[in-house]
């Protein structure tokens, strides 16, 4: 990642405080700006340029793959969990026969996941899968208050885990996936020398501009791919 400013730009906000205040601006925006495209890329399949490897390729709809340099086909054990949503278009239709089938699997994909003290702590769903647990849940809200009956749910819990929506989780498809996380088996793995690291000011010979790099180098790891599961619809 670069930070440009024009050698226009710097003599319109000439002075020592406005050109601190340009080049932070725009430092500001630039890291902005990885920090969503990264949020992106946790979801990816590592098949574009300078893209690392997300969740599509760590956890795949039929479990296999080469993750980090192991083959699941010939290592069994380094299978993910997968599990396709019963039913033909389920999440397209939120109502309450159709999230009782969805808990279903949930609750499937759940048991799969179980092994001592290890669960899923985090559960990603997209768009439609979202929706659909929601619906779900509403008739069973309880509150304690007006207040909070008037926000209606903050935030979702499905047994120990925390369910959020995002809408990177189908990033690489156009099918609704739900990721069922075990964190303690994920991590964004960084280079010491590489984590948004500034490097020092360029002058191009070519151009009237200044130019301040930025470095970024790692990788999204697991640890455990067996304690990690993905349910579907492939409809």
């Amino acid at each position: 990642m670069h930070v440009v400013s024009s050698g226009k730009e710097l003599r319109q906000n000439s002075g020592k405080f406005a050109m601190i205040n340009l080049v932070k601006t725009k430092k500001n925006n630039a890291l902005k700006t990885a920090a969503n495209n990264f949020s992106v890329d946790l979801y990816s399949d590592g098949s574009l340029s300078n893209q690392i490897g997300g969740l599509a390729n760590i956890l795949q709809t039929n479990g296999q793959g080469i993750v980090g340099g192991i083959d699941s086909a010939t290592w069994t054990f380094w299978r993910n969990k997968f599990r396709e949503a019963t039913g033909t278009n389920l999440a397209a239709t939120p109502n309450a026969a159709n999230a009782a089938t969805f808990k279903a699997d949930m609750n499937a994909m759940w048991l799969t996941l179980n092994r001592g003290a290890d669960k899923p702590d985090l559960i990603t769903f997209s768009h439609d899968f979202y929706s659909l647990y929601e619906t779900g849940e509403q008739q069973l809200q309880r509150y304690m208050d007006a207040d909070m009956a008037q926000s209606g749910f903050i935030g979702l819990k499905y047994k120990t885990a925390d369910v959020i929506f995002d809408d990177n989780t189908n990033f690489t498809t156009t099918a609704e996936k739900g990721y069922f996380l075990n964190s303690d088996y994920l991590y964004v793995d960084q280079h010491k020398e590489a984590q948004w690291t500034q490097d020092d000011e360029k002058k191009p010979v070519n151009q009237d501009a200044v130019v301040i790099p930025f470095y970024w180098m790692g990788n999204l790891v697991c640890s455990n791919r067996s304690l990690q599961g993905v349910i579907f619809d492939a409809a």
